[in-house]
């Protein structure tokens, strides 16, 4: 049998939870049954060469404006058309207009398939564009074969906007519980290299510096817990949350947690630094669905603190504690009361968030997930197209 083509069309491979979950997805998938090409509507980004690395074209519209352009879907179209695929995959909002157009302007219709990862309680939040992009993908969805959503939270708020329901499917994130893991160095290894004693308490967040993230609410947080008289450090990774940052220093200042707030940046080497946490937090206000660091952390066998957004609360379960969003006071006072807890109570419920990723949000089970759906899409796009073909 011949190969089933998969285009996956995405605003950029800057490193991101929708952009690294596409590529863990390209690179777990069969490359015998599967052949993948990512189109990014703007620059490639620093997971364009990890994308590249599974076998898979990468090939980038550069893209200036959030919108595309006719010289933009000019390239889309050109850029499908060459790889003939049997299923167009758009990921994140203006990567599911862009691959309903591009599939639209083929004489061979692919399977189109979207990929929605947030939670949407409100578009409130959202930059003007980006709701009329959301709107437009309402309207669309019922001309598309199926929405794939990674929590169920996610699906119930996009369908009371519109979404349409019956094409709607949850695949939940998937993990590499090899390459995320415990590792017995890692706790030494992180405190030697901030520079602080072996016995500090360390408290993460691993999300970029944006509003919807709340960074001031997690720095807050260790803040209080400094008051309170732990030795405690906030370790930030991710991008804007570097020394170079305006945003993130501000943040710092703001907390008072000079030397006390270690700013990493951007890293690839995150599932050394997760397992050598005593906390993850996760802050966000609104916009989650199943974030990535909450599952990898949990992989790592690290306790989470995490607000209740998107299946968040589902997702910890007795792995760690849920508090409400936005509110500072009860994320201040669950990080102190998570961090008191003696070392070997925190180790149990980390063991706890690692079984319970190995049960059921594995790489190879999300992988799964998606080359079932690609293989009945792609049978019923190829049933299609040879339906509208005329018999000579």
């Amino acid at each position: 049998m011949q190969p089933i083509r998969v285009a996956h069309v995405v605003p950029d491979l800057n490193v991101g939870g929708a952009e690294t979950a596409l590529v863990r997805l390209v690179e777990a998938l069969d490359r015998t049954r599967f052949v993948s090409l990512v189109v990014t509507l703007r620059d490639g980004g620093a997971l364009a060469a990890r994308a590249a690395d599974t076998g898979a074209r990468v090939v980038s519209l550069g893209m200036r404006s959030r919108l595309p352009s006719p010289v933009a879907l000019a390239r889309l179209r050109s850029a499908l058309r060459a790889f003939a695929p049997d299923v167009v995959q758009g990921w994140m909002y203006h990567g599911n207009l862009a691959a309903w157009a591009g599939a639209r302007l083929l004489a061979r219709r692919p399977a189109v398939v979207w990929n929605v990862r947030q939670s949407l309680a409100t578009l409130a939040h959202e930059r003007r564009t980006t709701r009329l992009v959301i709107r437009a993908n309402a309207c669309l969805s019922r001309r598309v074969d199926r929405i794939v959503n990674n929590s169920r939270a996610s699906a119930a708020q996009h369908a009371a906007l519109g979404f349409d329901p019956q094409r709607t499917e949850v695949v939940p994130n998937g993990f590499d519980v090899e390459l995320f893991r415990p590792r017995s160095d890692a706790r030494g290894a992180l405190r030697a290299a901030l520079g602080v004693t072996p016995d500090a308490l360390l408290a993460g967040m691993i999300a970029r510096v944006h509003p919807v993230k709340r960074h001031d609410l997690f720095l807050g947080a260790v803040a209080h817990a400094v008051r309170d008289g732990l030795d405690v450090h906030a370790v930030l990774v991710g991008t804007g949350a570097s020394a170079a940052s305006a945003d993130a220093a501000r943040l710092v200042a703001d907390a008072r947690l000079a030397g006390r707030a270690h700013l990493l940046g951007e890293r690839a080497d995150v599932e050394r630094i997760l397992p050598g946490l005593d906390v993850l937090v996760s802050a966000s206000g609104w916009a989650e669905g199943f974030p990535n660091v909450v599952g990898e952390a949990m992989a790592c066998g690290v306790p989470c603190l995490v607000t209740d957004t998107g299946d968040c609360a589902e997702i910890v379960g007795d792995a760690g504690v849920v508090v409400p969003a936005g509110d500072g006071a009860h994320l201040a006072a669950s990080l102190a009361e998570l961090l008191r807890r003696p070392a070997e109570e925190r180790a149990r419920m980390g063991a706890r968030g690692r079984e319970r990723i190995r049960a059921s949000f594995t790489l190879e089970r999300c992988a799964e997930r998606y080359a079932s759906l690609y293989a009945s899409l792609a049978g019923g796009a190829a049933r299609a197209a040879g339906a509208r073909t005329p018999r000579r």
